[in-house]
């Protein structure tokens, strides 16, 4: 097995590996995301715009948290304080938590000013999240050259994770 580190990446990337900074915000986002639309489906399967506005709001308030978090832990942490270069690397790092929920509020969106179906945006942005979930498993087998059926476990795995998500949100709400 060849050190990931000098592996060039495989020529696709799953979106919550492409954006701005921090993979694991953009999978835990992504992981929040599918989570807020489990919710927003059960509680009104019928409201795209809703579940859109709730997905935005989520990934923010979860951003700020994030951001406030690793400020406070900074601060905590070092005697020198904050620095500016801190607060904006802290903003952009967790940023990606944001970024993974924009093509979902998207998609959501269009089911809210009625160019499809409301309840159908709703599923589509469902699959998606699951979908999206999937590849970033199976992305991460291939970086680490786990072959096909260490890349497909993988993926599985990834899906299963999302749709646990799913179910136990259902469950609770």
């Amino acid at each position: 097995m060849s050190d990931p580190s000098t592996r060039s990446d495989p020529d696709w990337r799953p979106f919550a590996i492409r954006t701005s900074e921090s993979a694991t915000q953009g999978v835990y986002g992504l992981i929040l995301a599918t989570a807020v639309i489990a919710i927003s489906r059960e509680s009104d399967p019928s409201d795209a715009g809703q579940a859109a506005l709730s997905m935005l709001v989520t990934a923010l308030v979860f951003w700020l948290a994030h951001v406030y978090a690793r400020l406070l832990g900074t601060a905590l942490s070092h005697d020198g304080g904050l620095t500016r270069a801190a607060v904006a690397w802290a903003t952009r790092e967790n940023w990606s938590l944001v970024e993974v929920a924009i093509p979902l509020v998207l998609i959501l969106g269009l089911g809210a000013i009625d160019v499809i179906p409301e309840r159908a945006a709703l599923v589509a942005a469902t699959i998606v999240a699951l979908l999206e979930l999937a590849a970033t498993g199976a992305y991460a087998a291939i970086r680490h050259d786990a072959g096909p059926g260490g890349t497909l476990l993988s993926a599985a795995f990834a899906l299963m994770l999302g749709l646990l998500v799913v179910l136990l949100k259902v469950l609770i709400h």
